[in-house]
């Protein structure tokens, strides 16, 4: 019997990518699913898709997480309308890239909201139900930039440096409470999330150059490190390689992100 059969699932960003990658695969493995993103429409497909999968119960809402405040409603609705929540897995997120100067404060407060703050807010507010149970999943999708940093990315990346410290943090605190917290980091993914990611005038689409990882390669890694309790993964061989040689040779490996982020993103 899989181990997500009949467990209650909040998904984040759930309308297209990883997202919806996972939300398949959990409904294949018969789990109950709340999920969530902006665009109702495509929400109401990946439930459409999830239900003839097998899963027992979906349940989908729209929700800006650009808004303070969202990350407490979703799961307050999910413990409604499940009837309770065994992992959550906060997903959703999207880029910002190109020079500094280009990209707003302004930007930067709607990237951190979305990237780590709504988590935030969902992980203050399922952790307190998950205490109540003695137990409770809480799953972050962070990225390769969460490990190291590449210049025209900088808000980006930190953001994603913020999710990996928050899941580190959250291990050490509630691993003895019977919650669990993965990580998972992932290098570039084929997904929409660069064609609608924000970008500095004359700054590329990074996936002109490169097309990525499929999306539900890494889907399939965030529920085989959710189902084996894992800590943190990091995807693709090149980017242990990467973070191998960053122990060695941290200068290296600085040069290395900085020499991608001028070829990938640097302005043309």
């Amino acid at each position: 019997m899989s181990y997500f059969v009949d467990k209650k699932v909040l998904l984040t960003g759930a309308s297209a990518g990883i997202g919806a990658s996972a939300a398949r695969l959990l409904a294949q493995r018969g789990a109950e699913l709340y999920l969530t993103a902006r665009r109702l429409d495509r929400l109401e497909e990946v439930r459409a898709e999830c239900v003839s999968l097998g899963s027992p119960l979906v349940e989908v809402a729209a929700h800006d997480l650009s808004v303070e405040g969202q990350g407490k409603i979703i799961v307050r609705e999910c413990l409604a309308l499940l009837g309770g929540l065994d992992i959550l897995i906060c997903n959703a997120g999207f880029g910002v890239f190109g020079p500094i100067e280009g990209n707003s404060p302004d930007i930067m407060r709607r990237l951190w909201q979305v990237n780590i703050q709504s988590a935030y807010e969902s992980i203050f507010e399922s952790v307190q139900y998950f205490q109540k149970c003695r137990k409770g999943h809480i799953a972050l999708t962070s990225s390769v930039l969460g490990k190291k940093g590449m210049p025209y990315a900088s808000g980006y990346c930190a953001t994603k440096f913020a999710q990996v410290g928050l899941g580190e943090a959250l291990w050490g605190e509630l691993s003895g409470q019977g919650i669990s917290v993965t990580v998972i980091c992932p290098g570039s993914t084929a997904s929409e999330f660069h064609s609608v990611a924000t970008r500095s005038q004359g700054t590329p689409n990074p996936m002109k150059a490169r097309r990525g990882q499929p999306a539900r390669l890494v889907a399939e890694a965030l529920i085989r490190a959710i189902e084996n309790r894992k800590r943190e993964v990091h995807l693709t061989l090149g980017v242990r390689l990467l973070l191998v040689l960053d122990r060695i040779s941290p200068t290296l490996s600085n040069s290395i992100m900085a020499w991608i982020g001028r070829s990938q993103l640097g302005s043309r």
